[in-house]
């Protein structure tokens, strides 16, 4: 038990994008479903826990509502109240997740998920604030971010061949292309905010590969975010410092001196790891065009 334990908090703390992503949605449906049992058991209310969390984490297709509740546009893409729901929806993810890791990185992987997630809810409360027949509603699910991967990865290996249950194959467009057009043909069903949403997420990573072929990386704009972030929240205290003590300017002198020669000494072996955890980071493509001329410098030395 506890060398599962210990597995987990390594996948948890230290493992990929796309491992994390399915611990997140994975743990805060176990959360919300073991709540939901306990609440009901032991107060006979069985509409307080899925009243307060759609309340909570749902995003409302009321535009003034979801400006109210902005964190909403994050929270409903880790929410799911049905297990159905995150059963598929963690499928999807997991295998269209593995194949666009190992082409285009795990950061490019986590910008398709929040973009597209947050691509599919505008799109939902546009739809939902335009369409006379779409009646006002509150949407959860990760779908919006899957369906942005996979269409992402059909878009960029196209000709990919990919096995449906382990017997037709097929390529990886035509599967896109056939999850995309069963959207657009349940837009009046009966979970239209789903197909919706999943309609914004595949325009999503239409126009993220499209940007990232002209050379403009999404994902750094996020990792900008997610740095500021963290820098906020776990900003390191400043040591105060000792009275009757103080640095030398000699001192001083020799620190930047062993600076220097530190960060001159760096090889051609140091610089080579950097670039190639890069590509296994973010894919070859992610290299600025001084990497890449390096790499190539590199590889034809004698």
């Amino acid at each position: 038990m506890s060398d599962f334990l210990n597995k987990v908090k390594q996948d948890v703390f230290k493992g990929d994008y796309l491992t994390r992503l399915l611990y997140l949605n994975i743990s805060v449906f176990l959360l919300y479903t073991l709540t939901n049992a306990f609440t009901s058991l032991f107060t006979g209310n069985f509409n307080l826990i899925p009243e307060l969390a759609d309340n909570l984490l749902a995003l409302p297709s009321d535009p003034w509502r979801a400006l109210l509740r902005p964190w909403s546009f994050l929270t409903y893409m880790f929410t799911h109240f049905g297990f159905r729901h995150i059963l598929f929806n963690m499928i999807v993810l997991y295998f269209s997740g593995k194949i666009l890791m190992e082409y285009l990185g795990e950061k490019r992987l986590l910008a398709l998920y929040v973009y597209g997630g947050i691509g599919g809810g505008l799109f939902y409360i546009l739809l939902y604030n335009l369409s006379p027949i779409l009646s006002e509603s509150s949407m959860v699910g990760a779908s919006a971010g899957c369906i942005a991967i996979l269409v992402a990865g059909a878009l960029y290996m196209p000709n990919m061949p990919v096995r449906l249950w382990g017997i037709f194959e097929i390529k990886y467009w035509m599967l896109a292309a056939g999850i995309v057009t069963l959207d657009v043909l349940n837009l009046t069903g009966s979970n239209a905010g789903g197909h919706i949403a999943h309609i914004g997420g595949a325009i999503v990573a239409f126009f993220f590969i499209r940007s990232m072929r002209q050379g403009q990386e999404w994902n750094v704009y996020l990792f900008q975010v997610i740095d500021t972030v963290r820098s906020m929240l776990f900003r390191p205290k400043s040591k105060k410092r000792r009275r009757g003590f103080s640095f030398g300017e000699s001192s001083h002198v020799k620190y930047e001196e062993v600076k220097n020669s530190k960060s001159s000494g760096q090889d051609d072996t140091a610089r080579m790891d950097e670039i190639l955890d890069k590509i296994k980071e973010e894919g070859y493509d992610a290299l600025s065009k001084e990497e890449k001329g390096y790499l190539f410098k590199i590889s034809n030395k004698e």
